[in-house]
């Protein structure tokens, strides 16, 4: 299996804890954060969680898969944004809740290019020093 360049958008409880996964599994060759959180950016490379921390336009650029791990409110806006600027990308969305996602780009001319999934897991904490190893071991994901 080639090994392919992700970035993780949202590197907190879900995000960092699906890039100890990918790190461990060896899915990816490069992991790469995107986070607007300065102290969560800097605790998501002092953990090793990502490889490195780009801003987002920089990280679609040099990444094969998109995956979205931050709040559905945010996203709604940030899913068409994203799908506006790639051309070759994946792009996954980990929020809890699909309708106003498959709303917001149910017309998007790149719709086949995005999945949308549901982790089946979570806690109450947050922030990369929140991600779990193992997290995403067999529990149920809903695609």
């Amino acid at each position: 299996m080639e090994r392919k360049k992700i970035t993780i958008v949202g590197v907190g409880l879900i995000g960092g804890s699906l890039a100890l996964q990918l790190h461990e599994k060896k899915i990816s060759s490069r992991l790469i954060g995107v986070e607007a959180n300065e102290s969560h950016a800097q605790k998501a490379l002092e953990l090793e969680l990502v490889d490195e921390i780009l801003p987002l336009d920089d990280a679609i650029q040099h990444s094969d898969v998109i995956i979205l791990a931050i709040p559905v409110d945010s996203m709604v806006t940030l899913l068409p944004e994203v799908l506006n600027k790639i051309d070759r990308q994946i792009v996954v969305d980990l929020g809890s809740t699909k309708s106003q996602l498959i709303e917001a780009v149910k017309n998007h001319p790149r719709r086949g290019r995005y999945v949308a999934a549901h982790p089946m897991w979570g806690t109450e904490y947050n922030g990369p020093q929140a991600a779990v190893k193992g997290a995403f071991e067999k529990v149920a994901v809903a695609i």
